[in-house]
């Protein structure tokens, strides 16, 4: 009878240790696909918007980016040990408490051998209010709040290209453009200047791969215009 009643208590004491699982291990672990982005900048070259600058301003800020080739986590989790930096992350089980709707827990064996992970949603974003969730082992069920939302996972991107296209007025039916530094100098320094005929100016003229395609002619010291990334047009 002793005996008994010590097997219960042991029994007892690892269900109030134990933490209610919501997860279940998938049978197919979901590959992680990196959608890789060869190049993009910082002018929609879809938009077709008209612009307008004035003499002294400013017709656009150029800002062209390279991506790396992997995803990276800089997240960082109130566990003991950190999460690697560049890893192979699987999604290897479902999550669903009743609410949230089936969302997908990724592990990688370089965090605590796959028993910790990460639940995310369709977009990549961190789900739930306690996204950090141990998936095998003794205290399965376990979570972690984060101190952060959004994208768990991100590419970094390296500036490659950084500067301004400054409109200088007109003079003698000149346009007058100033290609402007705007990443190897912290002071505003010209490049160099670009003198266009209003002919030109008006068919389009291309700068640092960059369409300028004056829609109007300058009136009062104003300009409109629309601007094409060429190297992101397609």
């Amino acid at each position: 009878m002793f005996r008994i009643l010590s097997i219960l208590v042991v029994l007892f004491i690892i269900q109030g240790c134990a933490s209610k699982s919501y997860t279940t291990k998938l049978d197919t672990p979901i590959e992680r696909k990196l959608v890789k982005i060869d190049y993009f900048s910082s002018i929609d070259s879809k938009s077709n918007q008209r612009l307008s600058a004035s003499t002294g301003e400013e017709l656009f800020v150029m800002n062209r980016y390279l991506p790396s080739a992997k995803e990276v986590v800089t997240i960082i989790p109130p566990t003991g040990n950190k999460f690697p930096l560049s890893a192979v992350w699987k999604g290897t089980h479902q999550f669903n408490d009743g609410s949230s709707g089936n969302l997908i827990v990724y592990t990688t064996p370089d965090y605590y051998k796959g028993n910790i992970g990460v639940i995310l949603d369709d977009n990549d974003d961190i789900a739930t209010n306690q996204p950090l969730v141990q998936v095998e082992g003794f205290k399965v069920g376990r979570r972690w709040k984060l101190d952060t939302n959004g994208k768990f996972f991100i590419v970094p991107s390296k500036n490659i290209d950084s500067w301004a296209l400054r409109y200088g007025g007109n003079n003698d039916n000149k346009y007058i453009f100033e290609i402007v530094n705007k990443h190897e100098s912290k002071n505003t320094e010209v490049l160099q200047t670009i003198n266009v005929s209003e002919d030109k100016y008006l068919k389009g003229i291309i700068i640092r791969n960059v369409k300028v395609l004056g829609l109007s002619t300058d009136e009062y010291g104003v300009i409109e215009y629309q601007v094409t990334d060429v190297l992101g047009k397609s």
